[in-house]
């Protein structure tokens, strides 16, 4: 494995953090006490990123946020990423419906990035921010590996703590088949849930503690994996509290691409799960056939 630049990956980090805070501006001082980078490497990265456009530097401030020049990335990318320039278009449109919070979120290594937001939850939750970057330890990322192979599985249960694998692969293949069968995940909320969201949330401000909130999040993610987590059978006539409806975006090699995620409903029947699900998973069908993909067979 090729090692990267410290360089590199510092501007990498600093990218990450104005991403999850867009709009704020940041001194060189504020930057060096949330990253813990160097004064003196950060600000030589920064006047890299300043120089390319990334930046700007405020002249009497001396303050520091995202420049033009990520508009033109951030349209490239859009254009080689149809399905999720066609998810974020129906976001608004289901938030207002669902009175909720809609994500848009993808998979990158191992871990899930937030890329869309709109509303708000109807549930105590994750500030959930663009940007954000959760680690997908099981049973986080279901609808992103219930299509996947089952070596892709493997590796994925292998980021759990050897004490809770072996549950996991007891529990966990029923659940990734309940998903395949109805086309989407329906997740119950929990206090485990309420504690994720409050630490993502510490990890957006605090990002010099990401390493160790990092394992806090991956100790909580396997504690939900010993919880009723992903709802299996859903009584039409039984109330729930729901942590996520979650349906999949497919690639044009029917591959998981985009994740829309509902987050958050207080209070409803299994009926409406169902009908929120469904509703939910037809806007998926919709953008991955927009988008040139399809659904694996």
């Amino acid at each position: 494995m090729v090692r990267p630049a410290l360089a590199a990956g510092r501007a990498v980090e600093i990218l990450n953090f104005f991403a999850a805070h867009p709009g704020s501006a940041y001194t060189l001082s504020e930057l060096h006490a949330a990253l813990g980078i160097n004064l003196a490497s950060a600000l030589s990265v920064l006047q890299a990123l300043e120089d390319a456009g990334y930046l700007v530097r405020h002249p009497r401030r001396k303050t520091y946020e995202l420049g033009p020049a990520l508009v033109a990335l951030g349209d490239a990318a859009l254009r080689g990423n149809p399905a999720v320039d066609l998810a974020r278009t129906h976001l608004r449109e289901l938030a207002d419906e669902f009175d909720t919070e809609l994500i848009a979120s993808v998979a990158v290594g191992d871990e899930i990035v937030i890329l869309a937001v709109e509303g708000r939850p109807q549930l105590a939750s994750a500030d959930v921010r663009v940007g954000q970057r959760l680690r997908m330890v099981p049973p986080l990322g279901q609808v992103f590996h219930a299509w996947s192979t089952p070596a892709e599985v493997d590796a994925w249960l292998d980021r759990l703590d050897e004490r809770v694998r072996g549950t996991a692969r007891i529990l966990l293949p029923p659940t990734l088949a309940a998903v395949r069968e109805r086309g989407y995940s329906i997740t119950l909320d929990s206090p485990t849930r309420t504690r994720i969201g409050a630490t993502l949330e510490r990890m957006a401000e605090h990002p010099r503690e990401a390493a160790s909130l990092r394992d806090r999040l991956a100790e909580l993610a396997a504690a939900l994996g010993e919880e009723e987590y992903e709802l299996i059978a859903v009584d039409p006539d039984t109330v729930y509290d729901i942590s996520t409806l979650v349906a999949p975006v497919f690639d044009a090699a029917g591959r998981v691409s985009v994740a829309l995620t509902l987050n958050g409903l207080q209070g409803v029947t299994g009926r409406r799960v169902t009908t929120h699900g469904e509703r939910l998973a037809s806007v998926a069908r919709l953008v991955t056939r927009r988008s040139g993909g399809r659904a694996p067979e």
